[in-house]
């Protein structure tokens, strides 16, 4: 075979020149134009393969008999060709995607989660990385190792623990993310606590003791919600009805008139604003249905101000609770406060109590055996707390 005769050549057919190596010339859907590409044919393992060597207007004839001399010395080293150059092509891909950086894939896994977050978790979980994790932003996801984690999170350890261990854990998740996306290799987590940094920092508990939400005691909620449901104000109804249901601020103030049931007196709180992702079914008591019967319905959300049909903010309830002498405490600390009362004034089992305030409950196999909500048993207790808020009693 020569050159002039495979840039001449038009009949479809193979061309053979010998060793394994073939001109194939096939026709095309043109009329008297034909596509000719470099076959390279041989056996391995007693199976015949044929490894393409690229289009004939690319690789001329010179550079076609090289590549196929490269592949008879690989088969007598006993190496598959194709085997080989996929193997190669492979590694230049993980190299190419270990190049993707540490601020890539964090946007990444912040664009993963999409609406799966609630907007407040996924602005704090954005900015810790923004404000902490400066050094690790261009830096090659595949290329992150302990000793840069702990010259990130080692310099802020002991002034600030919690957020400090908070951040080594969001890293970690990077990581983890990187790694099932195929741009990290598979190994361990260089942010691992046990067995790893362990060795190398204290405890965040042993450094500051976990702060708790200041809590109301029990006996002195039923003073606070009566003042509440006293007047018409929005945020002291919204405040009133977060202590009757003992759910959390942002599920009480994103509260939608779609979720509720009145007839089945049931309030049904979808996965994307709880806490754990999972939909949380709350009784309502008879005293909660009253205080949604009073509520204007001036929009899609029950909690509403200004007449701009957009739920209360935070800070509305947290002024509420300073305006009738409860600035020492927090709106969380009203759900410490049901749990006390639960476990102290009734004859509640902890299991009731916890699946009322949407925990997790034990570990993963009592979780498992878990499935039901109890949602009997919880109205009884609901009604029971809400007889306490209302009228109060040593035995709610």
């Amino acid at each position: 075979m020569s050159a002039s005769f495979v840039r001449g050549v038009k009949a479809p057919g193979k061309y053979y020149d010998g060793g394994g190596l073939l001109l194939s010339v096939a026709p095309t859907t043109t009329p008297g134009e034909v596509n000719k590409s470099w076959l390279y044919r041989y056996q391995i393992d007693k199976r015949e393969r044929v490894m393409g060597l690229g289009s004939a207007r690319v690789v001329s004839l010179s550079e076609a008999r090289a590549k196929a001399n490269d592949a008879r010395k690989l088969l007598a080293s006993g190496i598959d060709p194709i085997a080989d150059r996929d193997a190669a092509r492979m590694a230049a891909r993980v190299a190419d995607l270990h190049r993707a950086t540490f601020r890539q894939v964090l946007d990444q896994l912040l664009e993963s989660h999409g609406d799966t977050w609630r907007a407040k978790h996924a602005s704090q979980w954005k900015n810790s990385m923004e404000t902490y994790c400066k050094p690790l932003m261009g830096v090659a996801v595949g290329d992150i190792d302990t000793t840069m984690v702990i010259k990130v999170i080692e310099p802020d350890w002991k002034r600030a623990p919690q957020t400090m261990d908070r951040v080594r854990r969001r890293i970690g998740e990077v990581l983890g993310f990187a790694e099932v996306r195929g741009l990290r290799k598979a190994g361990p987590n260089p942010t691992r606590w046990k067995n790893h940094l362990d060795q190398l920092l204290p405890h965040p508990r042993d450094l500051k003791p976990v702060e708790h939400h200041p809590a109301l005691g029990y006996d002195a909620v039923p003073n606070l919600y009566r003042r509440l449901i006293a007047t018409d104000s929005i945020p002291e109804l919204c405040l009133a009805f977060t202590i009757l249901t003992a759910v959390r601020s942002q599920e009480a103030r994103g509260a939608r008139w779609d979720e509720i049931d009145l007839k089945a007196k049931l309030w049904t709180v979808p996965p994307s604003r709880m806490k754990r992702k999972r939909e949380h079914r709350v009784p309502l008591s008879d005293d909660a249905i009253k205080l949604i019967e009073r509520l204007p319905r001036t929009g899609e959300y029950l909690f509403t101000v200004n007449g701009n049909g957009k739920p209360i903010v935070a800070m509305s309830l947290r002024k509420a609770l300073h305006r009738h002498g409860a600035s020492d405490f927090t709106v969380h600390g009203m759900r410490s406060a049901f749990r006390d009362w639960g476990g102290e004034r009734t004859k509640a089992p902890r299991e009731l109590l916890e699946v009322a305030l949407a925990h997790v409950i034990g570990n993963q196999t009592e979780e498992a055996y878990a499935r039901g909500d109890l949602l009997a048993k919880r109205r009884a207790i609901m009604e029971q707390w809400a007889k306490h808020c209302a009228r109060g009693g040593r035995h709610g």
